[in-house]
């Protein structure tokens, strides 16, 4: 390309490079990853075929986080999960002066899933029972047979208990480019992990129909394009608004850090407003804890598939944040990011573009009135977001954090990819007959049915709302009965109660006894009386799995839409530290059973939204981007609306 065609495009992406840690919250650095290698390999107590799964910082405490200031020196640890004979251990090494503070074992069956799994796979096609489940489907060429095991959904069976259980699933990869395959249906193996024996092959008979690849998108697939529209051109000639030091973003008042993990993926810490000379906080730090997607439908092997991505999958995704295409999933004039994970060798592998930072302008105004006389006023809205998207199999999952000039952030959360589809034998619901194929989802193409699941996310928001000493407040909206003199009969008006202790604060979204959950500072009242506060405002989702479900015990996080804990810096995960695989009751119902005090101290709320998916045509090849979210609203936070002086 000419010089002077490079000076003309004022969009150019550029990456922001971080050479060293410049805060004590900044992600592991490729010099730091490497340390963490030699230290580790170095460390008699990790043999020659670990395989590392996880690797990210180990927070310092919070106390000194907040007595930091720039220029000051900080420890810099991380905290690593390996794998090794079978049984996984976490590590906690002092990169800096390259010491191993902490070397203990976890678990020997719930750790994440990594290369050693596959172990089972080696020789799967060659079994016998298989062999002629493959001969009755008239499948010859095994080497276009693609077979997958997963650890997914765990119910304590005599099978599964003191094993590492997974279920193989197989496509055949002919005629496959751009999509899954060809779905194997009726067939699964379940095999031991640990071992690699085959313990079953179940086969319920060959499909009949030319059932077509799953998810097919390449430009043969597709067909004729439309005539594309005009270009829109966004520029800022000027450079953006915000202000970048390291990981530390200024716009507009707001002011916090960020950081990408390779299981957490975005970490937004210290996030709070700049008035004056004063820094008021709303966040200490704000990150997704677990995405759990559960699969309905009884018949093996759907009955097991159900999936808790962030406690499983990071070393499987390489890491949760995935490579964004500038111009198409952020803008061209957005800063990108890069970053660093950890590989199963226990070498770093950068990962480019995993999160962006944009303006954009309001696709609505920030407010409006009309005066007498027709005079408009108006104000213009513009938004700064900061994006990751997840590569999670099958799925896309775009995670938004819009900060908006009213004070409100906004946190998108939406899916695309490609449903998981059963082979059925009808060829559509037109031709469904007896029991029917579409009873546990719908039909989205000639004999593929996309089974019914959910997608349910859980958010970690640690507050610190003008300060560590908050309270949860539930404002619960009731009807009041009017007397027989008034002819209004009734109306409805706010209870106010203070969540004293963790079961109080276990509250559920219900449209038929709404509530709205505030976060205050008891000791910070504004003029109009009220403390100081933060609230959340959106859809939460319900659980629709029995109590007895041994699926939904494992997942007892989506019990509840809010729950509050006071602040633990290893209560960091929903459903427990190491879900795969996992026992009942873990993670936040096993926390809360102590049922500690939560009232003015510093507390974490944990916020469950998400949806139930069921699957229509239009999600044939590529479901389009579904969006959901919720906001974090401040609520007598501000003397007046943030945004009321914005320019004409």
């Amino acid at each position: 390309m000419r010089r002077s065609a490079l000076l003309l495009l004022l969009v150019l992406p550029l990456p922001a490079l971080a050479q060293e840690a410049t805060h004590p919250l900044d992600e592991l650095t490729a010099a730091e990853h490497w340390a963490l290698y030699e230290t580790l390999r170095a460390y008699e107590g990790v043999e020659e075929d670990a395989e590392f799964l996880y690797a990210g910082l180990n927070e310092p405490s919070k106390a000194d986080v907040l007595a930091w200031r720039p220029g000051q020196p900080f420890g810099r640890q991380a905290r690593v999960h390996l794998v090794q004979s079978n049984t996984g251990y976490e590590a906690v090494v002092d990169v800096a002066n390259r010491t191993v503070l902490e070397f203990r074992e976890v678990t020997d069956r719930q750790y994440m899933r990594g290369p050693m799994d596959r172990r089972a796979l080696a020789d799967l096609k060659e079994h016998p029972d298989m062999v002629a489940a493959f001969e009755a489907r008239g499948i010859t060429d095994l080497s276009k047979v693609q077979c997958s095991v997963g650890s997914d959904a765990y119910f304590d069976t005599e099978e599964e208990r003191g094993r590492r259980v997974g279920r193989v699933r197989c496509t055949n990869q002919v005629g496959r480019v751009s999509g899954l395959g060809i779905p194997i249906e009726n067939l699964v193996a379940i095999v031991d992990q640990k071992s690699g024996d085959v313990l079953r092959v179940i086969d319920g008979g060959p499909i009949h129909g030319a059932v077509p690849s799953i998810g097919e998108h390449h430009p043969e697939a597709v067909g004729p394009t439309r005539k594309p529209l005009p270009p829109i051109i966004l520029s800022q000639p000027g450079g953006p608004g915000y202000e970048l030091d390291g990981h530390q973003v200024s716009w507009e008042g707001w002011r916090f850090h960020f950081r990408v993990d390779q299981r957490r993926g975005l970490v937004l810490s210290q996030v709070g407003h700049q008035v004056g000379d004063e820094f008021r906080s709303v966040l200490y730090q704000a990150s997704l804890s677990e995405l759990f997607v559960p699969y309905q439908d009884p018949s093996e092997p759907w009955n097991h598939q159900a999936y808790f991505d962030l406690g499983t999958y990071p070393s499987s995704f390489g890491g949760v944040a995935s490579a964004m295409v500038p111009g198409l999933d952020c803008p061209a004039h957005a800063t990108f990011f890069d970053t660093w994970v950890i590989q199963p060798n226990g070498s770093p592998r950068e990962r480019q573009r995993v999160a962006c930072l944009y303006e954009r302008p309001g696709a609505e105004p920030a407010w409006r009135h009309t005066r007498d006389g027709g005079v408009v006023e108006s104000r213009a809205s513009r938004d700064l977001v900061l994006r990751m998207i997840m590569g999670a199999g099958n799925y896309d999952y775009l995670f938004d954090w819009v900060f908006m000039q009213s004070g409100v952030i906004r946190v998108n959360l939406a899916a695309t990819g490609i449903d998981q589809m059963k082979s059925v034998e009808a060829r559509s619901a037109a031709e469904d007959s007896g029991d029917p194929d579409d009873r546990y989802g719908r039909f989205v193409a000639p004999h593929l049915v996309a089974v019914n699941h959910s997608h349910v996310f859980n958010f970690r928001l640690d507050f610190d709302v003008d300060g560590q000493d908050n309270s949860l407040v539930v404002d619960r909206l009731v009807t009041e009965r009017q007397g027989d003199d008034n002819p209004r009969r009734s109306v409805w008006r706010v209870e106010t109660e203070v969540a004293q202790r963790e079961k109080d604060a276990q509250r559920t979204s219900s449209l038929n006894a709404p509530e709205q959950w505030r976060v205050v500072n008891p000791s910070r009242v504004g003029p109009t009386g009220y403390p100081s506060g933060y609230m959340i405002e959106g859809h939460g989702i319900m659980t629709l799995l029995s109590p007895d479900d041994y699926l939904q015990q494992r997942a007892g996080f989506t019990e509840h839409t809010l729950w509050a804990t006071p602040m633990n810096p290893r209560e960091l995960f929903a459903a427990g530290d190491y879900p795969t695989n996992s026992a009942a009751g873990q993670g936040l119902p096993q926390w809360t059973k102590a049922n500690r005090n939560i009232e003015n101290t510093d507390i974490v709320l944990w916020y469950t939204t998400g949806f139930h998916h069921v699957a229509r045509p239009e999600d044939w090849p590529i479901l389009p981007l579904e969006l959901h979210g919720f906001n974090l609203v401040p609520v007598a936070f501000f003397d007046r609306n943030p945004a009321i002086d914005l320019p004409r």
